[in-house]
């Protein structure tokens, strides 16, 4: 039971990582749409593809609370109780294994929310340029819609 328990605790830990390096590297992306390109079109393409990554966060956590009847934990994942308690249910060995895990993990979120924060206050400082694409956009989609809706049909140059 305790080999499967760490084996789960394990698994958990390495999908975060992973994931927290997917938004990792799509944060840079960010960055480097708005400082370098300039490209908010871009930018927001970024955005919607981090939404599925996040929503894996969420499947992600959603597996963290299946494992918890396991552990019989009821801190708050994330929490030094929480990580605390779980290492208590591992041996010695493995619970440096998991404790390298957890630090390892907790540095790659930290680095994550300081490269979002950055990303952040850049955006901020674009903010105007990216409500005029988007209401740019939107007059495009409104205008191929209404063109559309008259009989205009096909956009192609033929």
């Amino acid at each position: 039971m305790r080999d499967e328990l760490l084996n789960t605790v394990r698994n958990l830990l390495h999908r975060e990582q992973g994931l927290y390096e997917t938004l990792r590297r799509m944060v840079s992306k960010e960055l480097e749409a708005i400082l370098l390109n300039g490209d908010m079109e871009e930018m927001l393409a970024i955005l919607e593809e981090k939404q599925d990554v996040i929503s894996s966060l969420q499947l992600l956590a959603d597996a963290w609370a299946d494992a918890l009847p396991m552990l019989d934990l009821d801190d708050a994942r994330g929490s030094d109780n929480f990580w605390e308690k779980l290492s208590a249910e591992f041996a010695e060995e493995d619970c440096e294994e998991l404790k390298g895990l957890i630090e390892a993990t907790r540095v790659m979120a930290k680095e994550l929310m300081e490269a979002e924060a950055g990303v952040q206050a850049e955006l901020e400082k674009h903010v105007q340029q990216l409500r005029e694409k988007m209401l740019q956009m939107k007059h495009v989609r409104t205008a191929v819609t209404g063109y559309a809706k008259m009989g205009g049909g096909r956009l192609d140059s033929d």
